[in-house]
């Protein structure tokens, strides 16, 4: 899978939070505080440094059908420290980030695909699998 999907410009990044907001995907509070160029530098230049490749690997498996919960993803990565300063280390939050993953990315999978769709059920499943990936490999990037 081409690992460079995200790559944003501000219109697309304006393209797909007009689809976060039709499917009344889950966002942190602060995220319609963020300009779309905002949104569109923190997919293009994700901390992809830090990043292990078992959280590589588990996001690009959601590029196909989950675009729209990985920018949400990536814009909590990016920007959590601004908008939470002191509880910024919380692993409170860092879990809250990857529930709001796993919950629209299941949204999104049940949302494109037919309900007796094996795939259906494969994207459901990598899903739950990129979310407890995040969990146990993300809280260095997260703080980081």
């Amino acid at each position: 899978m081409n690992q460079n999907k995200l790559k944003l410009s501000p219109a697309e990044a304006h393209l797909l939070r007009k689809k976060i907001q039709a499917m009344k995907l889950k966002t942190p509070k602060w995220f319609e505080l963020l300009t779309n160029a905002e949104l569109a530098s923190a997919c293009n230049t994700a901390k992809s440094h830090h990043v292990s490749k078992e959280v590589k690997k588990a996001l690009g498996k959601l590029c196909g059908f989950a675009e729209e919960s990985i920018m949400i993803h990536r814009v909590e990565y990016r920007y959590s420290k601004r908008f939470h300063p002191l509880d910024y280390y919380s692993q409170r939050n860092f879990h809250a980030a990857n529930r709001r993953l796993w919950e629209n990315t299941r949204s999104l999978a049940k949302a494109r695909s037919l309900w007796c769709s094996p795939r259906r059920y494969y994207r459901i499943l990598i899903a739950r699998h990129v979310c407890c990936v995040a969990d146990e490999w993300g809280y260095e990037e997260w703080i980081a």
